[in-house]
Formats: C-alpha cells, structure tokens, sequence
C-alpha cells in the first residue's frame, strides 16, 4: 500500500451513455479529481496513461490496483474496461474505492445500490463535487474495518496476502507522546526501526523474543534470536565465530534451569553489540511456546512481555546506567505466527501506558522503538499509530 490514488476513468473525449453529450474525461480529472485528492491526507492523483515508467501499462495497472491506498473509478460511459479494473479492485481491496459518475448515467444492476457521487460535467459542477469527494475518502480512510467492495461484504473472511519485503534502509520513525515537548528532557516517544541489524544504532537496550526454554536460534538462523547471537559473538581475525558471548551468559543465567514461565525477562551483556551498535543489554523474554511435532505459538498475554521488560529497564540499576532507549521486536509474529495488526497495538499500548505512567520521571527510558522487518508490516504499524490518540506524528526521522 502507498499513499497514491489511482483513478480508473476513461481517457479523453468519450460520448456519455445514450449518446447524449460529449464528457471530456480529461478536464474531469484535471478539474476535478486532481484538485479535490492531490494533497489531501497526503494523497497523490495517478493515472495510468500518465506514469511516465517503462514497461508494460498493464502490469502498472495492476499494481496500482493491488498497492493504492485509495482508487477513484468513474463509471460515467459504462466502460467495459473501467469495470474490468473495478472488478480486480473490489476483489483485491476491501477498501477505499470510489465511484463517481456523470448526472444521468444508470448503474448496471451489479453495483446499482452501491453509493456513487454524481457530479455534471462543467466548471461549476466538478467544483461542487471536490468536498464530496474528499468526504468519501476521509471517512473510508476513518474506518478501517468497513468495506465499500461487494466481494468482502460477500466473503467477509477473505484475505489478500501481500508479498512482504524487508526494509533494507535504517530508519527510526516517531511518534510523540501527546503533550509532551518534542526535544529535551521530558520528550516521550514511541517509534518504528527498520533496516539491517547490523547498521541500527538506537535502542540501548535490546529484547530478544525468546521461547519459555530460553534457547536461542543458532548462529545460522534469520530469526532476531539468531541474529542478535551473531551479532554478539567475540569473532576472531576471519570474522568467524570464537565465543558465544550472549549465549553463554544466557546459559549462566538459567544456572541450570530448562523451562522459565511466560514473559520472564533474563537481562545478559550485550557482548561486541555494545562496541558496534552502542547496546548496553540485550533482555531475553519469554514470548513464545514450543511443542515437539507442533511448532511455536505466542503467549496468551503478549502485552505482558512489553510490560515485564519495561518494568526491568525502570529498575534503579537499570536507569542508573542512563538508559533512555529500548528496541523491542513485535513478539509473535516469527515462528509464533501472530497476526501484526493486533499485536502491534497491544504492544503499543502497553508501551503508551508506561510512558503516560513515567512521565514525570527525570530518569528511565523515553524512547520505545519496535523493529519492523518488512514494508507491509511497517504500513500496518503506521496505520496504527496514526490512529493512536495518545500520539502524534513527529517529523523528525533518524536516517
């Protein structure tokens, strides 16, 4: 998903329905569409005849049909080819698609009782349709469970899985705690990291999901485990692995035991991290549970991993170090197969709450960042933070 509209129309001048004027679809999206979308909550107007990309048009298409976060289809000349891409949209999106058409045009029975803006095709007529258009859209965009496509009204439960891509590039978005200054002392914030471990430099404190057997993923693994065992490992002069610095002190910790209970927090060094990556603890939590031939599920309670290792860093010995930052990773969602959406507002409100509850601390942590692998899931947590009343957007953005 993007921030782009895509609008389905015909292009140029086309007979209306009846033959009984000439619409000039091209000033009904220069005059209309592009002044009432562009720029509004950040939406940016495509059409397809207008991507100037090489390579097939109909591959553009369909990926603007697929990643739009809005689409605006005018169903004006009961175009074969506009219902065509209508079609794939309703199919492809729950939400928020548009329909608008010229006064007089008669919906075919398929979509006839589906709410349409009628807009008359001059000067005045597509400047009294901008607001409406715009109030379509915000209030689609206002409701994220509702669905303006007949297919997911018909098949409530259907799903369209997006192929996710990791987010290559280190970046910290942030999200400010309303109320509070946005620099110095008392800011309290909330944000998203993404990019290769390797080049993250915030979060001096580290939670690694773990399983209630606190067994960490070996060195070859592409869990967070694996990569935070790596990454922490004494290496010698062919960067190959001499001492497992994590897990060792991991091991030490347990003193011997094989099972802790769910959301138990074990604090270890953060061995060569704390020379690469300036990370002064790595907090091993219990998030998830194995069983044999089974696989892992996640907790019952997820929140309460948040909620244990923030507690952990508000101790003394913790604050006393100067902590003032935590990278958690979205618990569950790995191996444990939990859904990013829900999580992702647990763990943000349990995050919320302890900043609300800290604010008036001079010392403890004031940045809680989660990481964030793929692009999908950083849209979805966005989604979310933006919907947040207890947080605004904060321009700011570590690169």
């Amino acid at each position: 998903m993007n921030n782009d509209c895509f609008v389905i129309m015909p292009y140029g001048k086309k007979m209306g329905v009846g033959g009984r004027r000439l619409i000039d679809f091209d000033k009904v999206y220069e005059g209309m569409i592009v002044p009432a979308v562009d720029g509004f909550l950040d939406l940016h107007c495509v059409r397809c005849d207008r991507i100037d990309e090489p390579g097939s048009i109909h591959k553009r298409m369909m990926t603007q049909i697929f990643e739009a976060r809005v689409a605006v289809v005018d169903t004006s000349t009961l175009n074969a080819n506009v219902f065509y891409e209508l079609g794939v949209r309703h199919a492809l999106k729950r939400s928020v698609t548009v329909l608008i058409q010229e006064d007089g045009t008669e919906s075919p029975f398929n979509i006839a009782g589906m709410a349409t803006i009628r807009y008359a095709a001059n000067k005045q007529g597509m400047a009294n349709t901008k607001d409406t258009i715009r109030a379509y859209i915000r209030n689609a965009l206002a409701n994220p469970n509702g669905s303006d496509s007949l297919v997911y009204e018909a098949l409530p439960q259907l799903r369209v899985q997006r192929v996710q891509q990791q987010v290559s590039k280190f970046t910290a978005t942030h999200y400010c705690l309303t109320g509070c200054p946005k620099t110095g002392t008392g800011r309290r914030r909330v944000g998203f990291v993404t990019g290769d471990r390797r080049d993250i430099n915030v979060g001096q404190i580290w939670v690694n999901s773990e399983n209630t057997n606190m067994q960490m993923d070996s060195f070859y693994g592409k869990s967070t485990s694996a990569t935070i065992r790596y990454l922490g490992a004494e290496k010698d002069a062919l960067n190959m692995v001499a001492r497992d610095t994590i897990g060792d002190a991991l091991r030490a910790q347990l003193n011997g035991r094989l099972v802790v209970d769910p959301a138990t927090v074990i604090p270890t060094t953060a061995g060569a991290l704390e020379a690469t990556n300036n990370v002064k603890w790595i907090f091993h939590v219990a998030a998830v549970i194995g069983q044999p031939l089974v696989g892992y599920r996640p907790i019952e309670q997820i929140d309460q991993c948040v909620k244990a290792a923030l507690r952990l860093a508000n101790r003394e010995d913790f604050a006393s170090d100067e902590i003032r930052s935590i990278l958690f990773p979205i618990f569950g969602t790995g191996p444990g197969g939990s859904d990013v959406e829900s999580t992702i507002r647990t763990c943000l409100d349990a995050a919320v709450n302890h900043l609300e509850r800290c604010i008036d601390q001079p010392r403890g942590l004031c940045d809680i960042y989660f990481y964030v692998w793929g692009l999908v899931d950083l849209e979805v947590c966005n989604a979310v933070a933006a919907k947040n009343p207890a947080l605004l957007a904060d321009d700011s953005r570590v690169v």
